[in-house]
């Protein structure tokens, strides 16, 4: 099973939100908290892309794999902080 723990601020501080399955659209009314605010994450399963708009437009940076990410720009390159509206697993 795929699984992704988004965290609002760098080195896993903040509000986190936990992401099992594709997320078209952080935006969504249901859950609108983490767009455009993902500052690190954890890859606990399965290979990750991330893009900067909602229905997996404009990707940002590589796949991911598992693994902890302090900070969204190290891993997906300058101009990835606080940019994430969607993703999904590879």
């Amino acid at each position: 099973m795929a699984h992704v723990i988004l965290f609002e601020h760098v080195n896993f501080h903040g509000a986190h939100k936990h992401v099992f399955s594709n997320e078209a659209n952080l935006n969504a009314s249901d859950d609108n908290f983490f767009n455009d605010k993902v500052s690190s994450m954890v890859i606990l399963d399965g290979r990750w892309e991330f893009f900067k708009d909602s229905n997996f437009i404009a990707k940002l940076g590589p796949t991911l794999n598992p693994g902890s990410y302090p900070s969204v720009t190290s891993a997906l390159g300058a101009g990835s902080n606080d940019q994430i509206s969607s993703l999904r697993h590879a």
